[in-house]
């Protein structure tokens, strides 16, 4: 994800949105000019991305399920990429976006629409006003259908404190850290989403930046020993609550982080870790016939879940193994032998907060053209054990 402090002045919901300074516009009619004049009378979906950027590529999906519902309707949807043309037409030949793609090389429509961070979308009216500033996955049918009838978006504005903040002056604002672990209680925002990958340069460097909201101490400790909770084992009860986790260090050291945090879990929660081998039912995820995406990330990634759902942008198999345990509550030994990346879609029926093995397997068969088969075996787990945490006396 990448981030920098603009001034957001003009781009506020009930505000004329800023003029649209397009380079260039790819996948767009022949002679197509993008102003608001030329597009008066229509509602405009800007979507701010990268090709990079995990997230962004998430949200492609749910993004052309819209343009295709209000194909038929004055909506324009245009995604709005930094990046050279260069980078962009091999992506868009990989990854269908149906909208059309505008070149900002010089930034001037991210400086003018005050971009902090990407996803970013911008809703504009058929009268030019801004209706809502919002992430992708907020975005409806229902609030495009608000819009176009000229009432309220229904979507609920940001704060003018953020407003505030995000346009200060340069010489006030704090630059991002080189180096941060960051732990904190969650506020229960966005519980369950996560997102990686490289996060602009430094005075050290080129930077890499990890973020995941609303785990528990148990996803942590996951986290840390590159394990699942099927293969952890502890001997007491864990520290309740949810966290939010925000990392960013120098790039080149980023395998460090589950060294970084099993010293964050030591220092703050009193646990170690330690190897042991233990019996036990798995399943053996294996290729029946593949019907996997090569990702089409050009660096970040992304994941999230949900009942009966499951995505994710570049990510190793061994990454859709241990989620697909954590689902199925055994442990899932990789034997594909796949080394690709890849972007994955996977939807099952549930009914509940349990899923039903066979369900997923079934849904994993079809969808993905792999197999779960049900073995037992030896297999290395974490014994965790918990100490009293360190409290100054």
């Amino acid at each position: 994800m990448s981030f920098s402090c603009i001034a957001a002045e003009k781009a506020w919901p009930g505000e004329l949105a800023p003029p649209l300074n397009v380079e260039k516009l790819l996948q767009a009619p022949a002679g197509t000019v993008a102003s608001w004049e030329a597009l008066k009378g229509k509602v405009v979906v800007l979507e701010f991305w990268a090709t990079w950027c995990g997230p962004c590529i998430e949200a492609v999906p749910h993004l052309n399920e819209l343009a295709d519902e209000f194909k038929e309707q004055p909506v324009q949807f245009i995604a709005i990429t930094d990046e050279k043309e260069s980078v962009v037409q091999p992506f868009l030949k990989r990854k269908a976006m149906r909208a059309w793609v505008a070149l900002d090389t010089d930034r001037s429509m991210f400086k003018g629409y005050g971009v902090s961070g990407i996803p970013h979308t911008v809703v504009v009216g058929t009268n030019g006003v801004i209706a809502a500033v919002t992430h992708p996955t907020s975005l409806s049918a229902r609030v495009i259908k608000n819009v176009l009838a000229g009432e309220s978006a229904g979507l609920p504005a940001p704060s003018r404190e953020e407003k505030r903040v995000a346009a200060e002056a340069s010489e006030t604002r704090v630059e991002p850290p080189v180096f941060q672990v960051l732990i904190r209680p969650s506020s229960g925002e966005d519980a369950g989403s996560s997102s990686s990958g490289p996060a602009g340069t430094s005075p050290v460097g080129k930077m890499y930046r990890a973020e995941t909201k609303g785990v528990s101490v148990l996803s942590l400790a996951q986290w840390a020993y590159q394990t699942t909770e099927t293969r952890l084992v502890t001997n007491g009860a864990l520290p309740g609550g949810t966290f939010d986790v925000l990392i960013n260090i120098p790039y080149a050291v980023d395998e460090r982080i589950p060294e970084l945090l099993k010293d964050a879990l030591d220092m703050t929660f009193g646990l170690r870790g330690r190897n042991e081998k233990r019996e036990l039912d798995v399943y053996e995820l294996t290729v029946k016939e593949s019907k996997l995406e090569e990702t089409v990330s050009t660096g970040g990634s992304s994941s999230s879940w949900g009942p009966g759902r499951m995505s994710a942008v570049n990510t190793p198999i061994s990454s859709l193994a241990r989620a697909l345990e954590s689902q199925l509550r055994k442990p899932v030994l990789e034997k594909t032998g796949l080394t690709n990346r890849y972007d994955v879609r996977l939807k099952w029926k549930q009914e509940g907060r349990d899923v039903v093995p066979e369900v997923l397997v079934d849904a994993v068969r079809a969808q993905l053209g792999l197999e779960l088969s049900p073995a037992k075996c030896p297999v290395e787990v974490v014994v965790l054990e918990i100490e009293e945490p360190r409290i100054d006396k």
